[in-house]
């Protein structure tokens, strides 16, 4: 049978996002023309724990929160499904914006697809809150002055798993990355941590992404003589390796630089216990982040909240008061509104936006409990230190899309 042609594809697509915005649009209260958020994720696919439909659900009580409607109109969000792929996800966004009025998109799934809507809504004047793309392309060289990104960049993952391990004896490195933009980034910002500290980064070994057998990587790790085998994947790719490196015996030399409570919940904490990663979101981290992720569970059937669910809640409720400050929906002055507002929702340790629309906030250092120590299924990580933000970047992380470009 043919493939599809690439038009049809859109349209499918396309179809499955209309079929998923009824569930997830806040009620009309007026005729007024509602203000439209886009929600583009992996809605089905091997992301879809990290963001997926609770990404949609989250930006959706963010919605209902703020009161259902901002400047006397209709709030709607519109989940659509991008199945990872660039071309869907560019095609989807321009149907979002030229045929419902899409005003803002938040940005899930892989980063590839990300930057390339993202770049596109640069073009249009559009505002992008990024909270599953992890890539620091998104508030480097890919930025936008209409863009921020809520959710820790490879850097600053790699920076604040890097450093202590080495400090810790774990001195020589060998990567086993996921071969696509968000794993090269996050092995090339581990490497430079890792030299940073003190250590040497002896090899390095790719993955496609999506695969099931990490078998021949982890023999070529192992017999690479490194102290630690760094892992720089996400999502199944990471579950999949660390299930196989417990069954070659090798667990103790692993590090994970990027890690959700999904992937924790699938590995189980008998596989899991010990794990230590960098986060900027744990749900019971504090009382606020504890409410909010209680009233997200009684929704969802009790999935414990990613980093990148928590972020499009904050995102789209910082950018809706930032829409009534504004007084417009226009992403300029939108953007230049919410990097005056504090973000006050208290789930986060310090936060604020750099001019470069990096979200800069302190991160935990955060262990997996063992089965013993965990008092329910949620129950998942201790907070072993918090790592200020600041001490994360380099001088040239702060730079780029400065908010005077915005026009």
């Amino acid at each position: 049978m043919p493939r599809p042609s690439r038009t049809r594809r859109l349209a499918v697509a396309g179809l499955l996002a209309t079929a998923l915005t009824a569930p997830f649009t806040a009620p009309a209260f007026a005729a007024e023309t509602p203000l439209r958020i886009g929600v583009i994720e992996d809605l089905s696919g091997m992301y879809s724990g990290n963001g997926g439909p609770n990404m949609v659900l989250a930006a959706t009580m963010a919605a209902e929160d703020f009161g259902g409607k901002v400047l006397g109109r209709p709030i709607e969000v519109i989940g659509v499904d991008h199945q990872n792929k660039p071309d869907i996800g560019s095609g989807l966004a321009r149907q979002l914006v030229d045929q419902r009025g899409v005003t803002a998109f938040v940005l899930g799934g892989a980063s590839s697809v990300g930057l390339g809507v993202q770049a596109y809504a640069k073009e249009r004047k559009i505002t992008t809150m990024v909270t599953g793309g992890y890539a620091s392309q998104f508030s480097g060289p890919g930025c936008s002055p209409y863009g921020t990104q809520w959710v820790p960049s490879t850097g600053e993952l790699a920076n604040a798993v890097a450093g202590a391990v080495v400090q810790g004896g774990g001195k020589k490195w060998y990567f086993i990355t996921a071969d696509y933009v968000f794993g090269h980034g996050l092995a090339a910002d581990a490497g430079k941590a890792v030299k940073a500290a003190g250590g040497t980064v002896v090899g390095e070994i790719r993955h496609p992404l999506g695969a099931t057998d990490i078998s021949s990587q982890l023999i070529q790790a192992q017999s690479s003589g490194a102290d630690v085998i760094g892992l720089a994947n996400a999502g199944p790719d990471l579950v999949n390796t660390i299930k196989q490196a417990r069954e070659f015996g090798i667990t103790s030399k692993v590090v994970a630089m990027l890690v959700f409570t999904n992937n924790t919940v699938a590995l189980g904490l008998d596989a899991a216990q010990g794990i230590r990663m960098a986060v900027n979101f744990y749900w019971d981290a504090n009382e606020p982040s504890r409410a909010w992720a209680k009233r997200l569970m009684a929704r969802n059937g009790n999935v414990v909240p990613t980093m990148g669910h928590a972020a499009a809640y904050s995102s789209v409720r910082h950018y809706l008061r930032a829409v009534e400050k504004a007084g417009t929906d226009d992403a300029a002055a939108v953007n230049r509104a919410m990097k005056e507002l504090p973000i006050d929702d208290g789930f986060y340790g310090k936060p604020r936006i750099q001019a470069n629309g990096r979200v800069v906030m302190d991160m935990m250092l955060v262990e997996v409990k063992s089965p013993k120590d965990s008092k329910s299924k949620a129950d998942l990580y201790r907070v072993v230190e918090t790592i200020p933000g600041d001490t994360l970047f380099t001088p040239a992380d702060k730079s780029g899309c400065p908010l005077t470009t915005a026009g």
